[in-house]
């Protein structure tokens, strides 16, 4: 049996905790550390935060920063997770180009609305922000200044551009 025990735990995935900003539907925003694989699935680069959030029916292992609890986060009741300058340069692995900029307000379901910009890269035909808001992805990019927000679109009631491409 102690054989069986130590084969189980020598296939454990290493984790390394991430620290970030998050906000539950109906919760006010909160530092947690969320916990990253060393490797993502089938690949050779760490685990980001938005894979772990795109992975159907996900709870998030993490932990409050200030009360130091272990929780498990149904990432369907996040509204949103910010990331710090420093953080989304650990979390991008290179610079990436867009060919599209739109300035945004994003207006929440439960009150309240989130400012910046969505930048992506589409094809001529489906290069309006609505055919990307359509893509299958559940979480939207929101870059504002030095944050990037990743944004529950079933918690997005509306979104209205505030000015013109760039």
């Amino acid at each position: 049996m102690s054989g069986v025990v130590r084969t189980i735990k020598s296939l454990r995935v290493r984790k390394n905790p991430f620290e970030v900003e998050l906000a539950l539907a109906g919760r006010l925003p909160r530092r947690v550390a969320l916990y990253l694989a060393e490797h993502a699935p089938h690949a050779f680069s760490r685990q980001r935060v938005l894979d772990l959030l795109e992975q159907v029916d996900s709870f998030l292992p993490a932990c409050d920063l200030e009360t130091r609890e272990w929780e498990s986060i149904n990432a369907r009741a996040v509204v949103w997770i910010c990331l710090s300058r420093q953080s989304i340069e650990a979390e991008q692995s290179a610079e990436e180009l867009f060919e599209h900029r739109k300035v945004v307000r994003v207006a929440l379901v439960g009150g309240g609305s989130l400012d910046g910009e969505i930048l992506y890269s589409a094809p001529a035909a489906e290069a309006r922000l609505v055919d990307y808001l359509n893509r299958h992805e559940r979480f939207l990019q929101l870059w504002d200044g030095d944050r990037l927000y990743l944004v529950n679109k079933e918690s997005v009631a509306r979104i209205a551009e505030n000015g013109h491409e760039r």
